[in-house]
């Protein structure tokens, strides 16, 4: 559990870097698309600013909560992941986070340790 708990965090927190870079470029863009009169591409890019901070965070909360409630933790750090890639794309700085929120939320999932002794 430890494990994916740590993984979890780790690809949050480095999907949380990029989502910054990202949120400063899809801000930038959002205002420049606005200031030559297209409504529809700022709204595009706010959407895709927004998901590029919330998606990380909850990737850190499912690492988080990973000791507590595994089902959530994996779903969330699921989610982060799934939506990681769908935002980003498929490239080498979103695969990397992904890929650790994917490993944490299976290893969560499948952890047979039900206490700290190991006991059922």
């Amino acid at each position: 559990m430890k494990t994916g708990m740590i993984l979890g965090i780790i690809g949050g927190v480095i999907a949380l870097l990029i989502g910054a870079v990202g949120y400063s470029a899809s801000s930038a863009l959002g205002s420049l698309s606005s200031g030559v009169g297209y409504a529809e591409g700022e709204s595009s890019m706010q959407f895709y600013s927004i998901m590029s901070i919330v998606l990380p965070i909850a990737g850190i909360i499912g690492g988080g909560i990973a000791g507590k409630n595994a089902q959530a933790s994996a779903g969330l750090m699921g989610i982060s992941a799934a939506g990681i890639l769908w935002v980003f794309g498929l490239g080498i700085m979103s695969i990397v986070p992904a890929a650790l929120l994917g490993i944490g939320a299976l290893l969560v999932i499948t952890d047979t340790d039900k206490g700290p002794n190991n006991q059922s």
